[in-house]
């Protein structure tokens, strides 16, 4: 072993790291003894630095083997560069160590590659399935789509069938603007979304489904369903972790908890209850060296069941579970951002005097920009409708990559933005609150739809004008996309000609509506005759497919067709999906959809010829993959892109930005804020608690202790929404750029200016003053108030 001495002096002869030049990552590297290490990492402070080369320091100081060490973060992604980084810096170092002869056996004896570095839904399948009980076979996991098609099959769809009046009611409670479920996928949803709770919480079950008949019916749906994937071995992510708790309660998992002699937690603010009480029980039974990493104030996974209160309140929480008492470091230099960016977010999360009481305490310092001024203040880009702000912001970015500069000016100062020379769209991200570019609204009683344009879709088409690209794939629901709708109107029209098997699996009448529109869209590109168009080409294809789908039986035709190559069949006529990223990422989320259908359907996603299966291998297709995409029930994952083309500028929401930077970020604020509509509040200043707090104030009663009674469910949906934009004004590294309507920076009419528009995100407090806008003398009003934006 070596000196933590001389661990800091390798890390900066090899890794060109001096820690001395940042206190707060030295210390955190350094720490010794038995407390639990718990660092408030600011944003762009280096978390993951210092989470790796402590890591690292704990097979080299403190001769822990990597073996003998867990490392949990939030995400895949998170996981993949925390392991990359350990991987590429821990090879370094111990290739530096094995020329000194001293060091040759302790290096034969490390294996990098045995450290687990996952998400705690990884290490917890890994870990049922390395120590299966006997004749216990290894857990399979139900992931998103698989899950949520299997709460459908075995317990929602009775249920809701039977209750569906009082479920939508108790179900209204949860949806964004507190009414029922528009339709079975939404309230499917709602379901899901309370059941994890339930489990995630460690809700008393018998106590919540005491309250009303509702609430009882959500318990049996939950029980129905977890009682039934226990009996199959089958997990959703919420019970492998409980099952791991139990695990590790009944001391049937000793053994692997005692082979942790150091763990590492990272993004602790979005924890759970189930997760900390896993967390408490590998601390207790296991004693090892622990170090926690987290920000109260990046905290925004509420919505998934993260509780910023077990981090906030984590000193008192873990020495009354496990008897460790915590050492805090605060992490506060920035390397990420400039001074501008940094005074400008500072004074956004400190600016609220109703938001001091939610952070930890003692209180963090502000964060330090280690770059210091640029000379680029914040700019602000408003205009009087959101087709007016796409058109204005496609048109600025058009000139600024056009020209590689711009002078940007406002009153007597002017300011040069430059774009280095391998800069390129793929260096600017968008971020919303939402990314939607239509809204769609199914009419029931006339059974038809209709459709609104948002920002973000103006914001795409003013792009294509100006020949730029976009990635958002997100933007639109799966069933409601051309190419989309086309591939699956494709499968149908191959798997049900006549349109039989469809009636025979009860669609409800909206998803009805879009099976029949893929139908119509299929049949178009048919027509079309595209390419390749020798051998009989589309139409002959589907046509073999209708003869045998008849109950014709084809000798070409092998007896059972897996759906998934029936896909990729048809894609040969569809070149978007082969090249165009977006279209990539909806394949992917079909493919995911059809797959995880697989899991649940005795057919296993294959298309039999036998006369016995022909019919109800294909109604398995229709109803367990086709229907949850018909019934907006499927959502698709852009994280799939290794990385998207450098020249398309991203779309993302502030929660999927989580993580990232970018040297350009622009924030829509205000785009759909025109004037101050009441069913938009929760988006920029909560009239009422926000759906999730509801869920929490909900279940709170059926704890074993309380956790979020320390304020109130306004102040937590405020609270929620300064954390947001927080993170947002975060993720930029030299230019920050908020847009919205003008109306969002109007004073207002009357007397007492009642007809501004309150928004958080641009600096309005939660007791309704707001600080941008400053006292006039005289009869004649300012039109917009002074903000601390250069306004463009």
């Amino acid at each position: 072993m070596i000196t933590v001495e001389a661990y800091k002096n390798l890390v900066r002869e090899v890794l060109k790291r001096d820690l001395d030049q940042n206190p707060a990552q030295r210390d955190g590297i350094s720490h010794e003894g038995n407390d639990v290490l718990m660092l408030a990492s600011g944003p762009g402070s280096g978390k993951t630095t210092v989470l790796v080369l402590r890591a690292l320091r704990h097979v080299l100081v403190d001769g822990i083997l990597p073996e003998q060490i867990l490392i949990t973060t939030f995400t895949k992604k998170a996981a993949k560069e925390l392991r990359t980084r350990w991987l590429d810096w821990g090879t370094t170092l111990l290739n530096n160590l094995s020329t000194v002869p001293d060091f040759q056996e302790l290096i034969n004896q490390i294996d990098l590659n045995r450290c687990r570095i996952d998400t705690l839904d990884s290490i917890s399948q890994q870990a049922l399935t390395e120590n299966r009980l006997p004749g216990q076979l290894a857990p399979v996991l139900a992931e998103g789509a698989a899950s949520k098609l299997l709460l459908k099959r075995i317990s929602f769809s009775t249920v809701y069938s039977a209750h569906q009046a009082e479920l939508d009611q108790l179900f209204a409670a949860y949806t964004f603007e507190g009414d029922p479920p528009r339709n079975r996928g939404e309230a499917l949803s709602v379901a899901k979304t309370i059941c994890e709770r339930l489990i995630q919480d460690l809700v008393d079950l018998e106590s919540f489904g005491s309250v009303s008949s509702a609430h009882q019916y959500v318990v049996d749906i939950l029980t129905t369903y977890r009682d039934r994937l226990r009996e199959t071995n089958l997990f959703d992510f919420a019970l492998l972790e409980l099952q791991l708790l139990e695990r590790l309660r009944d001391r049937t998992l000793h053994e692997w908890s005692n082979g942790i002699s150091a763990l590492l937690i990272d993004e602790y603010q979005d924890t759970n209850p189930l997760q900390e009480a896993i967390y408490f029980e590998i601390i207790s039974g296991s004693s090892p060296l622990v170090t926690v990493v987290g920000d109260d104030d990046q905290s925004m996974y509420r919505f998934r069941g993260g509780s910023v209160e077990l981090f906030t309140q984590f000193g008192e929480r873990c020495r009354v579970a496990t008897g460790r008492q915590t050492q805090r470091i605060d992490m506060i230099a920035n390397y990420r951002s400039s001074g501008e960016i940094v005074g400008f977010y500072n004074s956004h999360i400190s600016g609220d005097p109703g938001f001091n009481s939610a952070r930890i305490l003692p209180p963090k310092p502000e964060v330090d920009s280690q770059r210091s001024l640029v000379g680029m203040p914040v700019l602000g880009l408003f205009r009087p409708s959101p087709t007016d702000l796409a058109v204005s912001l496609a048109s600025w970015l058009e000139q600024l990559f056009a020209n590689r500069s711009l002078i940007l000016s406002n009153g007597g100062e002017s300011y040069e933005l430059n774009v280095p020379t391998a800069g390129d769209l793929g260096d600017c991200v968008l971020l919303a609150h939402s990314v939607e570019e239509i809204k769609y609204k199914y009419n029931r009683q006339q059974r038809v739809g209709d459709t609104e344009a948002r920002f973000t879709g103006h914001f795409r088409s003013a792009m294509h004008q100006h020949n730029l690209q976009v990635f958002n794939p997100r933007g639109r629901a799966l069933r409601t996309i051309m190419s989309v709708q086309q591939l699956l109107g494709l499968l149908l029209l191959c798997l049900d000609p006549d349109g039989t098997l469809v009636d025979q699996v009860f669609p409800t009448n909206e998803a009805r509506f879009f099976l029949d529109e893929w139908r119509i869209v299929a049949n178009r590109l048919i027509n079309q005759n595209p390419q390749p168009s020798d051998m009989g080409g589309l139409r002959h294809f589907v046509a073999r497919w209708q003869n045998v789908s008849r109950g014709n039986y084809d000798i070409a035709f092998p007896p059972d067709w897996p759906v998934l190559e029936l896909i990729f069949k048809l894609i040969a006529w569809m070149p978007n999906f082969q090249n165009d990223p977006e279209h990539q990422v909806w394949l992917e989320a079909i493919t995911r959809t059809v797959s995880s259908a697989g899991i649940a359907s005795p057919y296993g996603m294959k298309i039999l010829q036998n006369s016995l299966h022909c019919n109800l291998s294909r109604q398995s297709l229709i109803r367990d993959a086709l229907l949850p995409i018909a019934e907006d029930e499927v959502e698709v994952d852009e994280d799939i892109m290794p990385s998207v083309p450098r020249n398309h500028l991203q779309l993302m929401t502030i929660h999927q930005a989580k993580g990232l930077e970018f040297p350009l970020v622009i924030v829509d604020v205000g785009s759909h804020f025109t004037r101050n509509h009441p069913k938009q509040a929760f988006r920029r200043f909560p009239r009422s608690p926000a759906n999730v707090v509801v869920m929490e104030d909900h279940v709170e009663p059926h704890l074993a202790a309380p956790l979020r009674g320390s304020r109130t469910p306004l102040d937590r949906s405020f609270d929620d929404l300064v954390r947001l934009y927080y993170v947002a004004y975060s993720r930029a590294q030299s230019v920050l750029m908020l847009v919205g309507c003008e109306s969002c920076l109007k004073y207002g009419t009357g007397a007492n200016l009642s007809g501004a528009i309150p928004n958080i995100a641009l600096g309005w407090h939660r007791d309704e003053t707001w600080p941008w806008r400053q006292p006039y003398t005289g009869r004649q009003r300012p039109i917009r108030v002074e903000s601390p934006l250069l306004l463009i």
